[in-house]
């Protein structure tokens, strides 16, 4: 595997073409997502249901293929996954268009393209995803995942408003073209990146079921992640209700315009990308672990002051309460985003990130449900104000968790890569009463003790536990010294002080 260097991520040119790939993907499957549903209106003259099954397709493959990709991925090397994923859903896009141009395109044709499409996306999601810590030292994918959500959150801001105005003016077959391009410029970019991946682990004799079972497993063992699982699951839940009355809520109940509800609902994306920009900053000040329950925690209530908003002035709520909610999460999604990719072993980074979205997607259809049935039952605002206190309460499970009582995490890696610099590490100047001479297969260079204790997981590991074998040098006794110099530590007496 090729050594990756310690620093910032943008001096790495194949993180520079992993951003530039995934820059042009999103904003074409940004544009993508409201051009499918625009050709079933407009060219296909789709009815209510046939556009619901659309839909459902496009958004039920994680249900469907998410943890059996993870599985698959687990077992490939994911650069080349990636750059074929990208390749088919430009052939998909292709092919529509031309059976459009033929006059031969109909609504199964079209659904079988967003199955095509979806499918691939999960592929692509998970693999990318798993992908980060390949190519970035651990010290670095906090700077990754935020570049990479900024993107994502760009994209969300301007690719709906980019795809309308590719619609109108050209069409909205050929608005698929666009996005068909995209896919190739990043299968191009992907192709240059030139850092070499491991080779891919042989599949169990168990199965596939089994292989499944064991991502499932390490993530409801780890008390963290199964903390972070359950608010996740529960935040998608009561987000989903929330936004299957928001434009209701909006025309109906305050009574504004379609349009104004737009210029309101596009407060959302603006969120996002102020979360992203914020979330290193953040995490860097007061530690990974504290920045995922402390931007839970502190962006929940927010949520509360959507349920109060009026006309004319009493708009400011909703703004405040969506800016405030949306930025927090996306700082939350960020910070475990880049624990998940630091703690996990790397032989189950594709089936933990795939148990954790199919956890967390599977929420999405009941959120709607339940959604509609509270505000048939108590109304709309009172929907949105018992959804708003759920929300509140959502991040308790990370105030149960190891979460709660860590900075920051500790980050045991394999032998292949870099030690990580920290305040423990000594440095050459440091002299020797800073080291203590390690075990058995420690390395040549003395380490502290507290350094020793960060380095693998046991009582004496500092910060969050995280999984992962004891590294070289651990003791049993952490604050037992394995060997001790006569005087360095005691007093002229004798004494220990």
């Amino acid at each position: 595997m090729t050594v990756r260097p310690q620093g910032l991520p943008w001096r790495s040119t194949d993180f520079r073409l992993l951003v530039a790939g995934q820059t042009v993907t999103q904003l074409g499957t940004d544009v993508t997502a409201i051009a499918f549903p625009l050709i079933a209106v407009l060219l296909l003259h789709a009815t209510p249901w046939q556009l619901g099954v659309l839909v459902a397709v496009q958004n039920g493959a994680f249900l469907l293929l998410g943890v059996p990709a993870g599985v698959w991925l687990d077992r490939r090397r994911l650069r080349p996954v990636l750059i074929t994923t990208d390749l088919v859903r430009c052939a998909a896009l292709v092919a529509v268009t031309v059976t459009a141009a033929l006059g031969r395109l109909t609504l199964p044709l079209l659904i079988a393209a967003a199955a095509v499409m979806a499918a691939m996306r999960v592929l692509f999601d998970i693999g990318h995803q798993s992908y980060l810590p390949r190519l970035l030292h651990r010290a670095d994918l906090l700077r990754g995942n935020c570049t990479l959500e900024t993107v994502r959150s760009s994209g969300q801001v301007a690719g709906p408003s980019l795809g309308g105005w590719l619609t109108h003016l050209v069409g909205a077959t050929n608005t698929l073209l666009v996005d068909a391009v995209s896919f190739l410029i990043s299968a191009a970019c992907l192709a240059r990146i030139r850092a070499r991946e491991p080779a891919p682990r042989p599949p169990a004799r168990a199965g596939t079921a089994h292989e499944a079972r064991e991502g499932l497993s390490h993530v409801l063992r780890d008390p963290v992640l199964r903390a972070i699982a359950a608010t996740s699951a529960l935040v998608n839940l009561l987000f989903t209700a929330a936004s299957a009355l928001i434009i209701l809520f909006l025309v109906d109940t305050v009574g504004v315009s379609p349009g104004a509800a737009g210029v309101l609902l596009s407060a959302a994306p603006a969120a996002a990308l102020l979360g992203a920009v914020t979330a290193g900053r953040l995490a860097r000040r007061i530690g990974l672990a504290r920045t995922i329950w402390l931007s839970a925690v502190a962006s929940s209530p927010f949520n509360l002051l959507v349920p109060l908003t009026g006309c004319g002035w009493g708009l400011a709520f909703f703004v405040v309460g969506l800016l405030g909610s949306g930025a927090g999460q996306v700082v939350y999604g960020i910070a475990q985003t880049t624990y998940r990719q630091a703690t996990v072993p790397a032989r189950l980074q594709c089936r933990v990130n795939a148990t954790m979205r199919f956890l967390v997607m599977g929420a999405l259809p009941l959120g709607g449900l339940l959604g509609g049935a509270l505000g048939e039952l108590i109304g709309i605002r009172s929907t949105l104000l018992v959804i708003g206190a759920g929300l509140t309460l959502a991040p308790v499970p990370l105030l149960l968790s190891p979460l709660r009582h860590g900075q920051d995490v500790a980050v045991p890696g394999p032998p292949s890569d870099p030690p990580l610099r920290t305040a423990a590490t000594p440095t050459a100047s440091a002299g020797r009463r800073s080291t203590r001479r390690a075990g058995p297969g420690a390395s040549g260079s003395g380490t502290t003790c507290r350094a020793r204790r960060v380095a693998g997981r046991g009582p004496g590991a500092t910060g969050v536990g995280a999984p992962g074998r004891p590294g070289p040098g651990w003791s049993p006794h952490p604050r037992r010294p394995l060997t001790r110099r006569r005087g360095v530590g005691r007093d002229p007496g004798g004494r220990r002080p």
